[in-house]
């Protein structure tokens, strides 16, 4: 029998599928998947998140976090007793009991921090990142998320190691050198299950946290120029998730934008006034007014107040987290809202305002300068900026600018006011009209001390317009991990502050305890 054979040489492209590995598409490209294998993954990370919530509420009871504190100088205390009063205590009984209090309140945290790890990982993971993903925060999220669990399960192993060397200790008649040293041995371990204990409760946010990534996220990446400014800073403070919900709620207000103006500059605005409240600048009967003026009374709850995506608590928790991360720019913006208060030489009779903030204290030999060129003429006017920063990397830049002109009033203005100009009005109109510049400078790796940065801008035939110079202490790449630790507290004590604040005139459900 004669048989033919035929080569099959058709091309068979390949896709960025699991784990970063090409696999062969074994239908094509054009192919539709009816295993709902993304529906199957999304319903196991949906119960993953559930079961999540469920043991971080449970664990975040002060029940739970009184006795995680208490258990371990219990312990040592219990081994104290029990080496002095052999014939009254039981170490085998002091054993269980302490296996039974470890279990009911130090496992559901050891549960909370591995489901988020898990969770973390579906959602960051190789399977659910697109392909062209270059946030390196991602690595940093789950490097944190897997160090948090790190420690809880040393904290567990050492209140379990002190149980069994109770329970060992029993196991000897009184008196003998072997029941002493096992004893001695577990007033150590208890010991340095207290200072493990006290570590991992100081480190470790809520538990049950609707946003649970956004506190280990640390920005990486930005642009140099902030055409947005209080919008693509908050995009750059927020971690992968929290940036999902703004977007998303980005489109749901962009359904319901006035024709008068572009969703971006709406929310600005609310940004705007968000920051204002969260200053204590605006009472909650002024902001509602002000929403109503941009949004509409009939969209205020579902646009903003009550959202699916992003509540008002919620984006007021990320204005805090966001200013707490880049305080520099909020600085400038505060600035501007006293110059417009009283009226001041920064915007009377000035054709131009130059304003820009630097750290007083740059880690890491790096550092964040913010500036910001107002144009309070009538005329578009391009002009050319100057940052000279000396044995900088680079020591030297230079931008065209070309703000948009806007001439404030010519008078003090209130804070807020119903019928006449107000600085809540103006102050996100010259923000907006301004040419804003977030710059990273870097020092040479010996340079440290006090350090100079000049700034500067002038007309582009040379004629200087204005300078200013700013002082900062550069530190050599030392201890950045602990800096940037200590900023991460900072921003979650900020955030939790203004989610507090706004949730005292809404839903309490999501308050979050110091």
């Amino acid at each position: 029998m004669l048989m033919t054979y035929q080569t099959l040489t058709s091309f068979v492209p390949m896709r960025r599928d699991d784990g970063g590995v090409n696999l062969p598409r074994p239908y094509g490209e054009g192919f539709d998947l009816v295993d709902g294998l993304d529906e199957l993954i999304d319903n196991r990370l949906a119960r993953m998140e559930r079961a999540r919530r469920f043991w971080g509420r449970l664990s975040d009871k002060w029940v739970w976090g009184l006795f995680r504190n208490l258990i371990p100088p219990l312990m040592i205390i219990t081994t104290i007793a029990v080496m002095s009063l052999p014939e009254k205590f039981n170490p085998s009984l002091a054993a269980m009991i302490s296996v039974i209090l470890t279990t009911i309140f130090v496992l559901p945290s050891v549960i909370t921090r591995n489901l988020a790890l898990w969770v973390g990982m579906g959602r960051f993971g190789a399977r659910g990142r697109t392909q062209d993903e270059r946030d390196g925060s991602i690595e940093r999220i789950l490097n944190t998320l897997t160090e948090l669990r790190l420690h809880e399960h040393m904290r567990l192993g050492y209140l379990l190691t002190y149980a069994l060397l109770l329970w060992l200790a029993d196991r000897f008649p009184v008196g003998t050198e072997t029941r002493g040293l096992l004893l001695v041995i577990s007033i150590l371990a208890g010991s340095i299950a207290l200072v493990q204990s006290i570590m991992v409760e100081r480190r470790t946010p809520r538990h049950s946290d609707d946003l649970p990534f956004l506190v280990y996220h640390a920005p990486s990446q930005h642009t140099s120029t902030l055409s947005n400014p209080l919008t693509q800073i908050l995009l750059a403070h927020l971690d992968p998730e929290s940036t999902t919900r703004f977007q998303n709620w980005k489109e749901n207000l962009a359904k319901t934008s006035g024709q008068n103006q572009s969703v971006n500059q709406t929310i600005e605005q609310i940004l705007h006034l968000v920051y204002l409240r969260g200053q204590n600048m605006l009472t909650q009967y002024q902001l509602m007014q002000e929403f109503e003026k941009i949004l509409g009374s009939e969209n205020l709850d579902e646009k903003i107040l009550a959202n699916t995506h992003l509540d008002l608590p919620t984006l007021s928790r990320l204005v805090g987290h966001t200013r707490a991360w880049q305080s520099d720019l909020f600085r400038q913006i505060d600035r501007l809202q006293f110059s417009l208060m009283d009226h001041n030489e920064s915007i009377a009779g000035n054709s131009w305002r130059l304003d820009a903030s630097l750290p007083l204290h740059c880690a890491e030999s790096r550092g964040d300068l913010f500036v910001m060129v107002n144009n309070l003429g009538t005329e578009k006017v391009p002009i050319e900026l100057e940052v000279h920063v000396p044995d900088g990397q680079p020591s030297r830049q230079t931008f065209r600018l070309t703000p948009n002109p806007m001439t404030p009033p010519n008078h003090p203005l209130p804070i807020w006011s119903n019928d006449e100009e107000d600085v809540v009005t103006w102050l996100s109109n010259l923000v907006g009209s301004a040419h804003v510049l977030w710059l990273s400078l870097a020092w040479e790796e010996h340079i440290e001390g006090r350090r100079p940065i000049r700034i500067t801008i002038r007309h582009i035939d040379g004629h200087t317009i204005g300078s200013d110079t700013l002082w900062t202490e550069v530190s050599v790449r030392s201890s950045g991990g602990d800096t940037l630790r200590r900023r991460m507290g900072s921003a979650r004590a900020t955030a939790r502050r203004w989610q507090n604040q706004a949730l005292s005139h809404t839903d309490t459900s999501k308050f979050i305890a110091p």
